[in-house]
């Protein structure tokens, strides 16, 4: 079943197409979550805010569009979403330990958190790319492979994949620009 299909079940209110939407994202949102909550949450909070995923899509199911990114992508985008909010209210209300302040205090999970947002744009940026050059800039920058090789696997000649490889980062600069994200996640890689 395709996310149109889907999406369009979910809005006839289908609980198949629910159960169905549960089945294949859970893992997906139990990572992005739980990754977010893990060090201020319980398992419990997780499962809240996961269940809080759920219901707005299962509520609000004509907020998709399929032409802003995929339903996978959606619903990762309302699971940060929810799990920022839940982190912060959990942080206000937790207290926290003498030793486990002094650890926390180098801001690492904020940090993790900001680059994984930043990262997140990077990614919705490439995907919406053009193929081969989506390809392109996904074997080179991030499995590392060199033009040449890229070129024989593309068949294409290797000044192409080089000039392709141009043009998509003026591209993804030009809808990044004042995100941040493309020169964060440049430094990574």
């Amino acid at each position: 079943m395709n996310d149109n299909e889907l999406v369009q079940k979910l809005q006839n209110q289908d609980p198949d197409a629910f159960l169905y939407m549960i089945d294949t994202y859970s893992k997906l949102l139990w990572v992005i979550v739980g990754g977010i909550l893990g060090n201020v949450g319980t398992t419990q909070d997780i499962e809240e805010c996961i269940s809080d995923v759920y219901v707005q899509v299962w509520k609000n199911p004509e907020s998709f569009n399929h032409k802003k990114g995929s339903l996978k992508t959606f619903l990762a985008v309302i699971a940060r979403s929810k799990s920022l909010d839940t982190y912060r209210k959990l942080s206000k209300s937790k207290i926290v330990e003498l030793d486990e302040a002094i650890r926390s205090t180098d801001d690492d999970l904020l940090d993790y958190i900001v680059d994984k947002e930043m990262c997140q744009e990077l990614y919705t940026a490439i995907e919406s790319l053009t193929e081969p050059n989506k390809e392109i800039v996904i074997r080179r920058y991030f499995f590392e492979e060199k033009p040449a090789n890229i070129a024989k696997i593309t068949s294409l000649p290797v000044k192409e994949v080089e000039n392709r490889l141009y043009q998509s980062k003026l591209k993804l600069r030009e809808k990044l620009e004042g995100k941040g994200g493309f020169a964060l996640c440049q430094k990574k890689t």
